[in-house]
C-alpha cells in the first residue's frame, strides 16, 4: 500500500493594503502587497475597491458599506477571492455611516450566515466619544436587530483609539502596561465599562544610549491578552529593540515573553490592527513580529529570537502608491 501524499492546501498569506490618493483627474488605485513573498498585484476585490470598509482583528472579517445600495455587511476577503460565499448581512448603517477612520472590532462569537450565535460588532469613531454597536447572529433576542450610537464618558475627557477583543471583552489601553479599560454589555445589551489596573512594566530598550520612544499594540495571541511594544531610534526609522508581554489581568501582572514558537504578530498601519498567525503556514518568518510603521511606510521584521531587523518597502516598483493603509486580515489558523 503507497503512503497517502495527501498535504493540507496551501493557507494565505497576509496582505498589505498600497494606496495612493487620486489628483489631477487621475481615479485612485490599490494595490496588494503580499506580505510572505514581497509580490505585488492589482486589488481585483470589488469590495476592498469601491465600498467603505473597516478592518476588524478577528478571523480575517471585513465590516463593509455600501454607498449605493446601503447594504451593510461583514465579509472575508481571503474566502471571497478564492470564489466562496461568507457575507454575512448587518442592519444597514442608512445614509450616515461611521467616520471612515472609525475602528472596528467583533466581541464574542464567530460570524455565520446561518445558526451561529450572538456576536457584537463595535466601532468607536477616533478623537471623539462615539461609539457604535450591533447585536446580531442566530441567538440575537432581538427579531430586528440595529445599529445604537451610543456617547461614552470614561472620565478625564478621554477617548478610546481601538478595541482588542480577547475572551468575549474588549480591552483598549488606558496607560500602557499600566491600566487597562474594559467593555462588557449587560444582559439587557447595553454597554458597560470597566478599569483594571495592574502591576506597571518597568520599560526600558536594550541598545545603549537609546531615547525611550516606542509604540504599543495590545494583541489577542490564541486567546490570551498580549502587548507588544516597539522601542525605535530617535529618528523612529529603527526598530532597536521588541518586548512582548503576557497580560494577567486576574492576578493584575505581565510577564516577558522571550519567544512566540510558530508564530508570526503583525501590527500597525493606519488602522493600528494587531493580529497573529501561524508563521509556517502562511509562509512568514516564525518568532517574529512584522510592524507598519508610520514614519516612514516600511515594512519592519523583527527576529524576537536572533534580535535582528529586516527593513522592506512595501511601495517600492508600484507607481504612485504613497503609503501603507492597513493589513488586510486573515485566518490565525
Amino acid at each position: 500500500m503507497s503512503a497517502s501524499t495527501s498535504r493540507r492546501p496551501a493557507a494565505p498569506s497576509p496582505f498589505l493594503v498600497l494606496y495612493d490618493d487620486a489628483d489631477g483627474g487621475r481615479p485612485a488605485t490599490t494595490t496588494l502587497y503580499n506580505v510572505a513573498d514581497g509580490v505585488h498585484r492589482p486589488c481585483d476585490i470589488d469590495d476592498q475597491r469601491t465600498k467603505r470598509s473597516w478592518v476588524t482583528s478577528h478571523g480575517g472579517w471585513v465590516l463593509t458599506w455600501d454607498s449605493a445600495t446601503l447594504a451593510t455587511f461583514l465579509w472575508n476577503p481571503y474566502a471571497a477571492a478564492a470564489g466562496e460565499t461568507t457575507n454575512v448581512a448587518l442592519p444597514s448603517f442608512g445614509r450616515a455611516p461611521p467616520d471612515i477612520e472609525a475602528c472596528c472590532a467583533l466581541s464574542t462569537g464567530e460570524p455565520a450566515a446561518a445558526g451561529g450565535g450572538l456576536f457584537t460588532v463595535v466601532m468607536v469613531e477616533v478623537d471623539s466619544n462615539v461609539l457604535w454597536y450591533c447585536h446580531a447572529g442566530a441567538t440575537s433576542s432581538s427579531s430586528s436587530p440595529a445599529w445604537a450610537k451610543h456617547e461614552y464618558d470614561i472620565g478625564d475627557e478621554r477617548t478610546i483609539s481601538g478595541f482588542t477583543p480577547c475572551g468575549g471583552k474588549l480591552y483598549y489601553l488606558i496607560q500602557p502596561g499600566m491600566s487597562y479599560g474594559v467593555l462588557e454589555f449587560s444582559p439587557d445589551h447595553q454597554p458597560v465599562f470597566t478599569t483594571v489596573r495592574a502591576k506597571p512594566i518597568r520599560l526600558f530598550a536594550t541598545a545603549e544610549d537609546c531615547m525611550l520612544v516606542f509604540s504599543v499594540f495590545p494583541v489577542d495571541v490564541n486567546g490570551e491578552l498580549h502587548l507588544v511594544f516597539i522601542f525605535k531610534g530617535e529618528d523612529c526609522k529603527a526598530v532597536v529593540d521588541v518586548a512582548v508581554y503576557r497580560v494577567y489581568l486576574e492576578k493584575r501582572k505581565h510577564v516577558r515573553i522571550r519567544s512566540i514558537g510558530d508564530r508570526a504578530i503583525l501590527v500597525g498601519g493606519s488602522n493600528g490592527f494587531g493580529g497573529w498567525c501561524r508563521a509556517s503556514r502562511h509562509g512568514l518568518l516564525p518568532n517574529s513580529i512584522y510592524w507598519v510603521s508610520p514614519f516612514d511606510n516600511r515594512l519592519h521584521v523583527y527576529d524576537l529570537g536572533e534580535k535582528t531587523e529586516e527593513i522592506r518597502d512595501p511601495c517600492k516598483g508600484v507607481a504612485d502608491q504613497t503609503g501603507v493603509q492597513e493589513y488586510l486580515p486573515l485566518s490565525v489558523s
